[in-house]
Parts: C-alpha cells; sequence; structure tokens
C-alpha cells in the first residue's frame, strides 16, 4: 500500500509555497513533524519549489532544489531531506540577517551559540534546553535588520548519538524526541507558540573545542569578524550595517571548551538575567 502524501510549507511571510512529496512509510511520521507550524492546508499559489522523497529499491531517492541524491538507508534518507527542506525555506527569509548558529533563552534576552559545523552547537542546545532554558532557534539564526531581535526557526535539534554520549543523555529520557539512524531529532517548540517571539541578543557565544574551558571576553572589531564568517547567504553589503551593530552593542565572548558539562555550565551562568561578566 502507498504511504504516498504531499505536503504544503510556506515560511511566514513569504510569496511562495513548497510542495514536498512523501513516499515513504518508516520515518514518515518523522519527516512530517520536521517544520509543522510553516506548513499549509493548501498552497496560496502553484508550488515554485518542490521536493521528492519515495523508497527506490533497498534505498531511498531524494529529488530536491539542489540534485538528485540517494540514500543507502532511512538515517541518511532523513538526513538528506531535512536539509533540503531547510535551504529551500530560508530561500524565503527575504530581509533577514542569516548567521549559522543557535539561539536559546531564559527570559526576555536570548543567548547566540555561532561556530562551525562540528562545534557542537546542537549539542549544547540541546544540553541547555534539559537545564530547562527554552530552544529559540538551530542551525540558522533570523535576525532582523532593523531591530537586531532574533526570530524563532521551527528546525529540529539535530543531536549525533556520540554529542549524547559526552552529554551522559539517554535518548529515550528525551522527551518528544525521535531516533533516526545515528541522530537523535526534537522540535521543542512551534514558531507560533507562546513565548517563542523574537527575542533581543544578550550575548554572543563563539564556540570552539579546546584542552581546557575558558570563557573570554572579545572585543567588537573580533565579534564583527567572526559573525561575518558564521553568515549564511551571499548579501555581504546588505548584511554588513546590522552585523556591526550587533557587535557592538551585544558582548560577544570565545568559549573554548574540551568538556560539555563545564562549557554548559559557562552558558548557563551567561543566560541568567543580569549584566553578563567575563
Amino acid at each position: 500500500m502507498s504511504a504516498e502524501s504531499i505536503l504544503h510549507y510556506r515560511f511566514p511571510d513569504g510569496a511562495r509555497t513548497l510542495a514536498v512529496r512523501l513516499d515513504v512509510a518508516g520515518p514518515r511520521a518523522l519527516l512530517e513533524s520536521f517544520y509543522s507550524s510553516y506548513q499549509r492546508a493548501e498552497p496560496n499559489q502553484e508550488a515554485a519549489c518542490t521536493i521528492s522523497l519515495a523508497r527506490e529499491g533497498a534505498g531511498y531517492r531524494l529529488i530536491g532544489p539542489s540534485g538528485d541524491w540517494e540514500a543507502a538507508d532511512e538515517g541518511e534518507a532523513v538526513l538528506y531531506y531535512e536539509s533540503e527542506l531547510t535551504g529551500a525555506l530560508l530561500e524565503d527569509a527575504g530581509a533577514f540577517v542569516l548567521l549559522h548558529g543557535a539561539a536559546v533563552c531564559r527570559g526576555a534576552g536570548c543567548l547566540l551559540l555561532v561556530g562551525p559545523s562540528g562545534a557542537g552547537k546542537s549539542t549544547l542546545t540541546l544540553g541547555l534546553y534539559l537545564r530547562g532554558l527554552s530552544a529559540l532557534a538551530d542551525d540558522a539564526l533570523l535576525i532582523d535588520p532593523a531591530s537586531g531581535a532574533v526570530h524563532p526557526f521551527d528546525r529540529s535539534i539535530r543531536v549525533h548519538e556520540t554529542g549524547l554520549q559526552r552529554l551522559g543523555v539517554d535518548p529515550r529520557d528525551v522527551a518528544g524526541a525521535r531516533a533516526c539512524g545515528p541522530y537523535l531529532w526534537l522540535s521543542p517548540g512551534r514558531a507560533g507558540a507562546p513565548g517563542r517571539g523574537p527575542r533581543s541578543p544578550t550575548a554572543l557565544v563563539f564556540l570552539e573545542t579546546a584542552d581546557v574551558t575558558a570563557l573570554s571576553r572579545l572585543g567588537a572589531a573580533e565579534v564583527l569578524r567572526l559573525l561575518l564568517l558564521a553568515r549564511l547567504g551571499t548579501a555581504a553589503r546588505r548584511d554588513f550595517e546590522p552585523l556591526a551593530r550587533l557587535a557592538t552593542q551585544v558582548p560577544g565572548y570565545a568559549l573554548a571548551y574540551r568538556d560539555f558539562a563545564p562549557a554548559l555550565d559557562e552558558l548557563e551562568r551567561l543566560a541568567r538575567p543580569g549584566p553578563a561578566r567575563a
């Protein structure tokens, strides 16, 4: 029996509709949970972009905006699909300045975690979420160039099994999470849910692994350089002014760490209400 379903997505305030065709059974519930707050019952216009994922032989075939992909197993198919869906939605991010990072919040402000792939952004976001903080965004930060506020981005937190081991977290103890392949996926909130509105950044933290844990304050020039390196997209001239303003108005820190536990202690301290201290 076919498990085919057609889903429609639209980025908030976006002009186009994204159509997705799923013809899979096993991971279907997980796939349909991605970006559920951006799903629409019907397209607002003819779909400008499409993605399809279907079984093909012993594996899967994914066709999306960036190409035609073959996945050998379920975990790989889910990873490719989520990447294609994220990229397609971000194409409609419009005037937002996009940064490669994550955001967590406690209270009115939010703490931004920025760093290259593999720096531990998602793992630290999950760790802080399990300590009672709210996850505002993972992987991509949507910053309003006028106000500097960070808007929610409804992407699931994706943590590799090695990160879970280093956190000392049993996947079965994370409520609402789904395991698929070597990853744990968690959708901790929805972009339109109460308390998930735009937040003003209270601190920027640039992550790097090291032999010891050390948190140090950065100057505005260094913060701006790191922000430019962490930018997603190509509109450098348009983005420079809001990023420069962010660099001078929000305290910036470099967090070098070896283990997740002391890194989480430092980040949780920075996220507490009141002035941040190096």
